[in-house]
């Protein structure tokens, strides 16, 4: 095999390689070298020639590769595979890309949908960030600059939590997977830095606290629909024990036999399934596992439609420092009762009197419109500007869509809003609910509910229905904290 690559010539491209597997695999080893013969001629360079070939060639050289073969000794780099070679699958599989390299589209919309309402989809969710926080102080760092009550979770728990500025205003939504000796924490897409950079700012020299950026060392994979359960025990057997879980509950599997998955509950939207953050290396398998049990693969051109239908703010869109949490509709990842933490305060104001000026609708357009369109009352009610578009996107067949906050608080009253006439750049619209927001606090639950309140399903990050309001014994006992940590500060 050594003489057989090493009659190759030419000069190969130098790049580095992110992926490298273990296997027992010389005999296809062996059928990759009697591939490449063909590629012997002096003026063609055989790296070019194999980029060139078809994926199927492609993933075959990735084989030798990580069948421990050293490409190097032998005078052949390594290219760089981009996804962990889970993009040459989707590649095979029919994807486009966008500049970034994520699949943005399998041209199978409608397959999609039918997945998401009665099937199971696939996503590759790799380019959003996962930030690995350890040491003994990592909850009471993350209890203290975000939302979520982190103090409450023990290991095999999890949660949403939001990450805001001194005045509540919002950076990102994240989820926190609660692990034995760390934390997993994913981030929206191209948030992971910033985060990284708040948390770090806060971490003192007496701290036990590490934060590790693991985005490039595992992928994460999300499965969506009511036959994920179906798949999972395909996949794993008898050791999948999470059907039937709250948010955010995770178990440790192992898929052919080492490789470990974390796989936790929720999808990031209304809709059940589980997201799977895989070892790097293994991930291209899994996925194609995945694939192979029935799994629709899904790009992001279809999660976004699916995010903004469902009413998932986005970072950049709807989580700006123009709206806190509660208009966002992520009281689910709140918590007042916690005690003092950054953005504390102000929530807690808003909350103690019913202050929430504006909040997040879905809007049923009737033609196409472009987000920071001005969202007015209707001409006859003297087209008073009450709010702007944030997101959109064509359904196609079944209209067009958007998300947009609306002033929700009009002489000191809260004013109802689902199903009300409003326009947009002039054109009549219909705000809806939308499944994924939800505008009561949790642990505050009372039997009645205002009309602009939405009605969780099981499915959704809580299913919980609580009050808005926070007693004010409670708010005072919290502002009495801080105060209390502040002079303790002083001191």
């Amino acid at each position: 095999m050594r003489s057989i690559l090493a009659s190759h010539t030419g000069q190969v491209a130098r790049v580095q390689s992110r992926c490298a597997k273990t296997r027992a695999c010389s005999s296809r080893s062996w059928t990759i070298a009697r591939q490449l013969q063909p590629l012997n001629h002096s003026n063609i360079n055989p790296w070019q020639a194999i980029c060139a070939s078809p994926c199927h060639l492609k993933r075959q050289l990735l084989v030798a590769t990580r069948a421990g073969i050293d490409l190097n000794t032998l005078g052949i780099d390594i290219p760089e595979i981009d996804a962990a070679d889970i993009a040459s699958y989707q590649e095979e599989l029919g994807a486009e890309f966008n500049e970034n390299g994520v699949a943005l589209t399998f041209s199978n919309t409608d397959r999609v949908l039918e997945a998401l309402s009665d099937g199971v989809a696939v996503l590759d969710r790799s380019h959003w960030g996962r930030l690995r926080i350890a040491g003994k102080d990592r909850l009471d760092l993350l209890h203290n600059q975000s939302t979520a009550d982190f103090k409450a979770l023990r290991p095999g728990q999890g949660c949403d939590t939001v990450f805001v500025t001194a005045t509540a205003r919002c950076l990102d939504l994240a989820t926190a997977i609660v692990l034995d000796s760390s934390v997993m924490l994913i981030t929206s897409p191209n948030m992971k830095q910033q985060l990284l950079q708040r948390l770090d700012k806060y971490i003192f020299p007496a701290d036990d606290v590490s934060i590790t950026d693991v985005s490039d060392k595992c992928k994460m994979l999300t499965l969506l629909g009511p036959q994920a359960d179906d798949v999972m025990q395909q996949l794993t057997g008898d050791a999948f024990v999470l059907e039937d879980e709250p948010y955010c509950r995770h178990q440790l599997l192992k898929f052919a036999g080492n490789a470990p998955i974390i796989v936790a509950v929720g999808t990031g939207l209304a809709v059940p399934g589980y997201t799977l953050i895989v070892d790097a290396r293994a991930a291209p398998d899994v996925y194609a596992a995945l694939v192979n049990k029935g799994c629709v693969p899904m790009g992001e051109a279809d999660w976004e439609r699916a995010r903004i239908t469902q009413g998932r703010p986005a970072a950049g869109t709807e989580l700006t420092p123009d709206h806190n949490p509660l208009e966002a509709g992520l009281c689910h990842a709140v918590s007042l009762e916690k005690g003092c933490y950054i953005g504390q305060e102000t929530l807690a104001k808003v909350t103690n009197t019913n202050g929430i000026k504006q909040q997040l609708w879905g809007l049923q357009l009737s033609c196409r419109a472009l987000p920071g369109a001005t969202i007015t009352t209707s001409a006859a009610e003297g087209a008073e500007v009450i709010g702007r578009l944030t997101s959109y996107v064509n359904l196609e067949q079944n209209g067009h869509f958007g998300l947009g906050y609306l002033r929700s608080r009009k002489r000191g009253v809260q004013v109802p809003l689902e199903g009300i006439t409003v326009e947009v750049d002039g054109q009549p619209a219909k705000v809806v609910n939308v499944p994924y927001v939800t505008r009561q606090l949790p642990k505050q639950q009372t039997s009645s509910s205002s009309s602009s309140s939405a009605s969780i399903p099981s499915s959704s990050p809580t299913a919980a229905n609580a009050d808005v309001g926070i007693q004010d014994r409670a708010a005072a006992a919290n502002l009495l904290l801080c105060l209390l940590l502040a002079l303790l500060s002083l001191s």
